[in-house]
């Protein structure tokens, strides 16, 4: 294990006391777990800009330290907007469909692309 120190202004020494005499909380338990959920705070908000930058949610989710899937839902409930440019779903779907030999999934792409025009 690991033992790091910090120090603390008067203010942040009093606002620490109030809180562990408001919780009963040991203090060594309730840095620890203040300084894990900052960084858990940080690692987000240095992902999500990551992302914002053009870097891609697999690496905003990668340095969030979260799965894509949930840092994709983090970023929909954030409002940030996740496709800047037109969709590639048909072309993507006609790709596959090709590769597989798929003409269902084809029909549906071309219907996909249809409706888009």
């Amino acid at each position: 294990m690991v033992t790091k120190s910090i120090s603390l202004s008067d203010d942040e020494a009093a606002v620490l006391r109030a809180y562990l005499e408001a919780s009963g909380e040991d203090e060594p338990d309730a840095l620890k777990r203040a300084a894990m959920r900052g960084l858990e705070a940080m690692r987000l908000e240095r992902g999500i800009l990551a992302f914002r930058e053009g870097r891609g949610s697999s690496e905003g989710a990668e340095i969030a330290g979260v799965p894509r899937a949930e840092f994709l839902q983090i970023l929909i409930d954030r409002g940030e907007k996740l496709l800047t440019g037109p969709s590639t779903l048909p072309e993507q779907l006609a790709y596959l469909a090709e590769q597989r030999g798929d003409e269902r999934l084809a029909d549906i792409a071309r219907e996909l692309a249809r409706s888009r025009d």
